[in-house]
């Protein structure tokens, strides 16, 4: 067996590649050890990845989200106490309140003591359009899940390998080669909205990701994902996006991704 980005032989790789990190929620979406060699899967957990999660978007959206990381740690974020005495400091959040790193006792004594009554906790919305670190993490995760459709067949497996056709984005996420890589980038839904499938799932339920291929009328092959409710398109054959567009304005901008017998509703809905 060989590594769908590196082509090396791949055999001894003890490595199970996640398609999405785990710390953004993801534990059923993996590969078989040896589809990513251990090599390539340590790289794009520290060079790319990473680098990734740690960008202030993705960083607020797992605090604000209480969503852990893989060792199963809360994300930590800044919150200000706009006070003279105050300021910034670094703040946990779960479902029972706040938490404070033990060097910040003056704040919680402040806070004991009925000081503090206020504390202002940014939200950032979006991440950065156009982003180098997003455009590679979106290729590799696209070329991994293509993957992920036929990993049971070794020989197809081989086919995405051989694709010279797919050799440019491979390159581009495994190695930084060619010029940027383009991807489209929307918010299709709030991170408070919940959904109910009357088919499939009649309670209602939060979605951390979901993600799926397109293939639109010019035979072009589009790996779509929605994280948190925000939708990024990937042309997983070359750097262009108006295909995608054209797509959207075909279809009343309804995403590819969303499931007909899906439907959304306000987290306040969800609670009735």
């Amino acid at each position: 067996m060989n590594c769908i980005f590196c082509k090396k032989l791949s055999d001894n790789s003890k490595s199970i590649e996640h398609i999405l990190p785990e710390s953004l929620g993801n534990t059923e979406h993996v590969l078989r050890k040896g589809i990513v060699c251990d090599t390539c899967n340590n790289y794009f957990a520290t060079k790319i990845e990473k680098i990734v999660l740690d960008k202030p978007y993705f960083k607020n959206v797992r605090y604000r989200n209480f969503i852990e990381t893989k060792k199963g740690n809360l994300v930590p974020d800044k919150a200000l106490f706009p006070y003279k005495t105050g300021g910034w400091v670094d703040m946990w959040l779960d479902e029972k309140g706040f938490i404070f790193d033990s060097k910040d006792t003056h704040i919680i004594d402040q806070m004991k003591n009925g000081a503090f009554t206020k504390v202002i906790i940014p939200i950032i919305d979006k991440p950065e359009e156009n982003d180098y670190d997003i455009s590679r993490f979106l290729a590799k995760i696209g070329l991994e899940f293509l993957t992920s459709k036929i990993v049971n067949d070794d020989e197809w497996v081989n086919e995405i390998i051989n694709k010279k056709e797919l050799d440019p984005i491979r390159n581009y996420a495994r190695f930084g080669k060619g010029k940027f890589w383009k991807y489209h980038q929307r918010r299709i839904y709030s991170e408070s909205d919940r959904f109910v499938d009357p088919v499939n799932h009649p309670e209602p339920y939060e979605i951390l990701h979901e993600f799926d291929l397109l293939y639109t009328k010019k035979y072009e092959m589009y790996f779509v994902i929605v994280i948190m409710g925000i939708e990024f398109a990937i042309n997983l054959a070359g750097s262009e996006t108006e295909g995608y567009i054209e797509w959207l304005k075909e279809n009343n901008n309804v995403s590819p991704i969303r499931r007909y017998t899906e439907v959304m509703i306000s987290k306040s809905q969800s609670n009735l």
